[in-house]
């Protein structure tokens, strides 16, 4: 008991610093971003046997996104509004590709994503601790593409361990975080999200969520309350689109989504 009034004490004391220096003030916030992150991670790995027992393995990754989302909302003051989250429920199974711009898209991913979903990662992610245990608990597919193996071939084997899931996935089309000066915007995508959804025969639905600088900015040190907008776009169907085609679709997606993004933006504030 000792130890967790000594926790309450230096979050005391370093609250009453933030007051002064908001590089304390956002160091603060990031440690309980992370405690927030441990403590989802830790209930997914719990959960996990409840799920397999009821053949949800997948949801394993809903059970941490929610307690996580739940948490954040709590510790760190920031809730998430969604326009079209009926779609999620029509387009399933299908592959979710939303824009990536910071740590902090895992708050918006708490509130957004499905059960029976899937993350598709880097298989040096399963070694994580934490992270990583509860994504192999939660049966998420890792790919590590070899030097003579074709991203089409990468994906069409994802593509085939997604239909025997029968699960829907999460992709960043970004491939990386993208961060802006300027204003909003998305970085080009990369064509693994419409690959694997061309492969797999299901529809892309694209999920925008509003530019973070007035909520978070790692360079300026600077994080605060608020709320994110998310829009989730219609389904983009891949019945009668060739694999050749598939650039021009992604373009058109991005446009569209860049559009959204602009749009359901709030303009910057100085910090």
């Amino acid at each position: 008991m000792h130890w967790f009034l000594w926790a309450v004490l230096a979050d005391a004391l370093l609250a009453c610093c933030g007051l002064f220096s908001r590089k304390i003030g956002y160091y603060r916030r990031m440690i309980h971003f992370a405690l927030c992150a441990l403590v989802a991670s830790s209930s997914g790995i719990l959960a996990a046997p409840a799920m397999w027992l009821c053949g949800k393995r997948a949801s394993v990754n809903w059970v941490v996104a929610r307690t996580f989302y739940y948490t954040t909302r709590i510790v760190l003051g920031i809730s998430v509004e969604i326009e079209g989250e009926e779609i999620l429920q029509r387009a399933s199974p299908c592959v979710l590709a939303g824009n990536h711009q910071s740590m902090f898209d895992v708050i918006m991913l708490g509130r957004v994503f499905p059960k029976q979903t899937v993350m598709l990662a880097k298989r040096v992610i399963s070694y994580y601790p934490f992270v990583g245990w509860f994504m192999r608990l939660a049966d998420d597919i890792f790919i590590s593409r070899g030097s003579k193996q074709s991203a089409s071939d990468m994906f069409k084997r994802a593509s085939e361990e997604l239909r025997s899931k029968d699960v829907s996935v999460w992709f960043f089309p970004e491939g990386t975080r993208g961060r802006f000066e300027d204003g909003p915007g998305l970085l080009p995508f990369k064509l693994g999200a419409f690959l694997l959804a061309y492969h797999a025969k299901v529809p892309l639905v694209p999920v925008v969520v509003m530019d973070f600088h007035n909520i978070y900015d790692k360079r300026r040190f600077w994080s605060a309350p608020g709320i994110l907008k998310v829009k989730i776009l219609d389904p983009i169907p891949m019945d009668g689109v060739s694999e050749a085609g598939l650039k021009q679709l992604m373009d058109s997606t991005r446009e569209r989504m860049l559009a959204e993004l602009q749009q359901i933006s709030p303009p910057r504030i100085a910090h």
